[in-house]
């Protein structure tokens, strides 16, 4: 799965991004911790490394959370913005290089999941979003699989039938009123708290 090449992704460092080459340079041979330790430090040749080698991953599993090319384009843009960003965070005691960087693919895809939702005019949360997330064939399997599962078995049986609604079904927030005989405020209510509850979980 190619990552979109059409558009700067980063506009701190388009220049560096564009021209790095997988596997060209002595950044090639480093490993993803050494190369998010030099990104820590402002290294923008390692930040290019980086993005050549996990790219096409990254944008896989937004593409499969998003279910459209234009949403998971935007997801995969913020998450490298928060690498570059957060890159000083990554603490490899507490899980591999690749691990990280998918969490926060999978964050910033809930979070413009969250921000549709929250549009009047929403209708276009992809279907079946949540069962990508939970998708056995994807990249994210295992223990995230089941950590996913153990997330949304927490919440209430009420706001969590809202949430599968909305994101496995593409309901808007009105049909879910009518569905669940709750107004819409209740429900604007349920998906919000319930997917920062979700993150929350998730980053535990």
């Amino acid at each position: 799965m190619a990552p979109p090449a059409s558009r700067p992704l980063f506009p701190f460092a388009v220049g560096t991004v564009k021209t790095a080459e997988p596997g060209s340079g002595r950044e090639a041979s480093l490993s993803l911790e050494q190369l998010l330790r030099r990104t820590a430090r402002r290294d923008r040749a390692a930040f290019a490394a980086l993005y050549a080698q996990t790219s096409a991953k990254l944008f896989g599993i937004a593409l499969r959370i998003m279910r459209q090319r234009e949403p998971a384009e935007e997801v995969l843009q913020e998450s490298f913005v928060a690498v570059w960003q957060r890159a000083a965070d990554y603490d490899p005691g507490r899980g591999s290089a690749t691990g990280w960087l998918v969490t926060i693919v999978r964050h910033c895809a809930i979070d413009q999941l969250r921000r549709r939702t929250a549009r009047p005019e929403s209708r276009g949360v992809p279907e079946e979003a949540l069962a990508a997330l939970v998708s056995p064939d994807s990249a994210d399997t295992g223990a995230e699989l089941r950590a996913l599962q153990r997330c949304l078995d927490e919440l209430d049986q009420a706001p969590r039938r809202a949430v599968l609604l909305a994101y496995c079904y593409g309901l808007t927030r009105d049909e879910l009123a009518v569905r669940l005989a709750v107004p819409v405020g209740t429900v604007k209510s349920w998906l919000r708290r319930s997917l920062e509850r979700l993150q929350r979980c998730l980053e535990g």
